[in-house]
């Protein structure tokens, strides 16, 4: 764990150059603003790229051109200047997870793809059937995630797949997709950085079982873009984050984020982030801070350097 220092600007972080040293490089993750729905690019400093979740239109069909996977995910990997993704992960079959990362799959290359395999998903998104057929069609090997696999990103990045376990979750109430949501800790150093999909209380009350003395994380994307169901008390004590990252469309029709997540996050004083009022949420780790860069800063915030507290 570190303490991190979080910088608070109103444009992304400049890049180095790519002959800088793999040691002065940072781990970079940006949380893309795809509106209702996840995505996130991380780039390791030896230059491999996963792509987590890729946005969606629900009842959408990607076919048309206009999701979020042609229109933000895919340009932003190409201003990055990624031809290839190493890892791709569907965290669960929901279209505004699954649909956006169609577009990645089909217009560049991808060396493997990482899924939650709960057998139900695929039956609630044909968007996720249309994914796995893509990359099964272009022979990319795809992989069912499964607690305490580990994933090598290179120079010290690792990818610790916490959820979904074996058996899987029952959810109950038409949420068992959710609650059995690939659940990523990415490790980097110090630095722990938790990602949750679309994980609820059931997956959050068995992480704690299963986990409860590793869970800490400097910081939470918050599972579920900030539904009340998620990032729950117990769970938050247990990680401890400095930062929170929500990842939720303007005016979300579905009331995304919960003011009841919202007063758990500030009652522990910790810094948040939205994907609806922050734009892309631009973060870099060299494995002993962490820099928090917001594309676009709310009501005009002036730079600030705040102490985050993990």
């Amino acid at each position: 764990m570190i303490a991190p220092a979080v910088a608070l600007t109103g444009c992304p972080a400049p890049n180095r150059p790519p002959d800088s040293p793999a040691h002065q490089r940072p781990l970079r993750i940006t949380f893309l603003d795809v509106g209702q729905g996840d995505a996130a690019v991380i780039e390791s400093p030896s230059g491999r790229v996963a792509v987590v979740d890729g946005g969606g239109r629900p009842g959408a069909d990607e076919r048309a051109g206009d999701d979020p996977g042609s229109r933000v995910v895919v340009p932003f990997l190409r201003r990055r200047g990624v031809s290839a993704v190493d890892l791709l992960v569907a965290t669960h079959a929901d279209d505004d997870h699954a649909q956006g990362l169609i577009a990645v799959a089909s217009r560049l290359r991808v060396r493997g793809a990482l899924v939650s395999g709960y057998p139900g998903g695929g039956r609630r998104s044909a968007a996720y059937g249309r994914l796995l057929a893509r990359l099964r069609g272009r022979g990319v090997p795809v992989r069912a995630a499964a607690r305490g696999m580990t994933v090598d990103l290179g120079a010290g990045v690792r990818l610790e797949v916490l959820n979904p376990p074996r058996p899987y979750l029952a959810g109950g109430n038409g949420s068992d997709d959710n609650e059995n949501s690939v659940v990523l800790r990415v490790v980097y150093g110090r630095a722990r950085l938790l990602l949750t999909g679309d994980a609820g209380a059931v997956a959050e009350a068995d992480l704690l079982r299963a986990e409860r003395g590793r869970l800490r994380a400097d910081l939470l994307k918050a599972g579920h873009h900030g539904s009340r169901s998620s990032s729950g008390e117990e769970f938050l004590n247990a990680v401890v984050p400095g930062v929170a990252v929500i990842s939720a469309g303007q005016e979300s029709i579905y009331g995304h984020p919960h003011s009841e997540v919202i007063s758990r996050l500030r009652r522990r004083h910790i810094r948040l982030f939205r994907t609806d009022r922050h734009g892309a949420i631009v973060v870099e780790t060299d494995g002993t801070t962490l820099r928090v860069t917001p594309t676009r800063a709310e009501n005009e915030s002036p730079r600030a350097l705040l102490g985050a507290g993990t």
